[in-house]
């Protein structure tokens, strides 16, 4: 084997998340590291919230973080994969008159959670940062949403799903529903490189 990696991603259940006897999974989880493995690497997968793997990662510390988009700011500074796969994003709300919103600019007039500290695209990120309400996680966005704190909330489809218990009390805006491609980003080239080949 080659050296050991320390590999890091936020806890996004059912794509990367942790047992309560230890065990790591999740879909995520298991293309990554499946494939770091069968580059010849060992991987020391580290799992916590968004704002502490990212500055595991940026610190250097890190070898690869995975589940991340291809901001221009990463493009410039990082090596990123080839796509990992597309995540499917949601506005949700349990107001039925605001699944008429047609706009992204719309939801600047509403109180919007957030994952603090996530990227989830231009039209999301570049609204006012005075509509946006920034939560720990999607089971704290939902939480919110159902206590009547915010109107709508931003949220990975599969995480809602996976987290609520009545997902259908949440109804997805369609019109605002989108797409996003998600790279595993690497500090350095030959290792993104030899990921790709594996990945392949």
């Amino acid at each position: 084997m080659k050296k050991t990696l320390i590999v890091c991603a936020d806890i996004f259940p059912p794509y990367q998340y942790r047992l309560n006897d230890g065990t790591d999974i999740g879909i995520d989880y298991d293309a990554v590291t499946g494939t770091l493995r069968k580059a010849g690497y060992d991987v020391d997968f580290r799992i916590g919230l968004w704002d502490e793997v990212s500055a595991l990662f940026e610190s250097g510390e890190a070898d690869a973080m995975f589940q991340v988009q291809d901001t221009p700011e990463r493009l410039e500074k990082y090596f990123l994969s080839d796509k990992l796969r597309d995540a499917v994003t949601e506005v949700v709300t349990v107001d039925p008159a605001l699944t008429e919103m047609k706009s992204y600019g719309e939801l600047s007039e509403i109180r919007l959670g957030v994952i603090a500290g996530f990227a989830n695209g231009e039209e999301i990120d570049s609204l006012p940062v005075a509509c946006k309400c920034p939560y720990d996680d999607t089971a704290a966005l939902l939480k919110a949403l159902d206590a009547g704190e915010i109107d709508a909330a931003v949220c990975d489809h599969g995480v809602r799903c996976f987290v609520s218990e009545d997902s259908d009390r949440f109804m997805a805006i369609e019109a605002l529903t989108y797409k996003r491609p998600l790279f595993v980003m690497f500090h350095d080239r030959d290792l993104r490189d030899e990921f790709n080949a594996a990945f392949a």
